[in-house]
């Protein structure tokens, strides 16, 4: 199972998107720019030609009751699966039509996805759309061997005429919701449907296995995942020896003054034993030293994986035991008096490409994801001949 997948379920939960539908190429720009035009162009440009697939004829290849996935008691049917592999192309397509129309890049299904997988827009579109659908099978026939089923209230809002009002407005018929489908992600409203009833599913298992929060795991199975992770955890106080504001060196006399600062905050902190005591004091010289921005984020220190920090920093602490204090440690950023701290199951860990979230939050939401992969692998799905091998090149118009 492709973890991505169960990504996009996890995201559309966070916003609670049950009836939103808006996955992109992974290529596809957040936005394209305008064309550039300029006056005196003696040449009219003309955008690349687009070439679609045939998706009428990669329908009629099998009968609309062929099961062409199956995995357990789950399958879908070549009818479903024609039209969620037509809307998964038409937002190629329409990536397609937005790198010719505004950087003339003629981008066709016999060129390379760009991914680093080798693969043609022609092969991802099959593979996406096979890993998608298959990993929606997953969900549902694990939430089946869990006992895990939809309330009244979520089965409500995932009726046609619910939908249609939620997604088109009040008044909206069921009809409206196909044409404002057609017009968007190209889904089927039966398309919708399945996929917001997979992302519920997700839902409901998610807070069966692990609760709302996560608060199903105990404070020991949150540690020791955050250990598996290779995770490390301490405070520290910065003493700066750069202008923020410029990011140029100080002068040296003041550079000094910070050394002599960190080395009298070190021997200060190594006297004392106890350490309730320690974590007080270093909280105190914490809030009268430390010229670190992040420390309003992360108070109670940084929780971090092996690269996020610099070098100087992670090495030192690692080389640290619990509730040690090291030596001043010189980063680009100046004078670091680092205390190692053991890892806590309601820590906020740092991450580098998104917001701090909650370690408890977070083991259950690896967690998830790493118990549908295990039970996919126990369980995957087949495929029907012709299936999952479908050379899509075949139908370019």
């Amino acid at each position: 199972m492709k973890k991505f997948i169960i990504g996009i379920a996890a995201v559309l939960l966070v916003f609670g998107a049950f009836a939103t539908w808006n996955q992109k190429n992974v290529n596809t720009p957040a936005a394209a720019p305008a064309p550039v035009v300029t006056p005196d162009a003696a040449v009219e440009t003309r955008a690349p030609e687009i070439h679609g697939l045939d998706y009428e004829a990669i329908r009629a290849l099998y009968p609309e009751d062929y099961a062409a996935i199956t995995l357990e008691d789950e399958r879908i049917d070549w009818g479903f699966y024609a039209d969620f592999l037509r809307a998964t192309g038409l937002q190629y397509e329409d990536y397609f039509a937005q790198m010719a129309a505004y950087y003339g890049v003629a981008a066709d299904w016999n060129g390379s996805l760009g991914d680093g997988s080798g693969q043609t827009y022609a092969q991802g579109l099959l593979q996406e759309t096979n890993d998608t659908l298959a990993s929606f099978m997953a969900i549902r026939a694990l939430a089946k061997e869990q006992n895990v089923e939809l309330d009244a209230e979520t089965l409500e809002k995932l009726t046609p005429e619910r939908m249609a009002a939620d997604y088109c407005g009040e008044g909206a018929t069921v009809e409206d919701l196909a044409a404002e489908l057609e017009s968007g992600s190209h889904l089927t409203v039966d398309g919708l449907h399945y996929y917001s009833e997979s992302v519920a599913l997700y839902s409901a298992l998610y807070q069966e296995l692990y609760g709302t929060e996560g608060e199903k795991l105990t404070d020991e199975e949150v540690i020791a995942a955050l250990e598996e992770d290779g995770y490390l955890s301490a405070g520290h106080i910065l003493f700066m020896t750069i202008d923020p504001s410029t990011g140029k060196e100080l002068e040296e006399d003041v550079i000094a003054g910070k050394l002599k600062q960190a080395e009298a905050v070190v021997e200060e902190l190594r006297a004392i034993e106890d350490r309730e005591e320690l974590l007080k004091r270093f909280a105190e010289l914490k809030e009268q030293y430390c010229e670190d921005t992040g420390k309003q984020t992360y108070p109670d220190g940084y929780t971090f994986t092996p690269g996020t920090m610099v070098a100087e920093f992670e090495s030192t602490v690692k080389a640290l035991g619990e509730y040690e204090i090291s030596d001043p440690v010189k980063t680009s950023y100046g004078y670091h008096v680092i205390l190692r701290l053991p890892l806590k199951s309601d820590s906020t860990l740092m991450n580098g490409q998104s917001s701090p979230v909650n370690a408890r939050v977070n083991v259950a939401q690896n967690g998830i994801t790493k118990t549908l992969d295990a039970w996919f692998e126990a369980h995957p799905a087949s495929y029907a001949e012709g299936v999952e091998g479908l050379d899509l090149t075949k139908f370019v118009k």
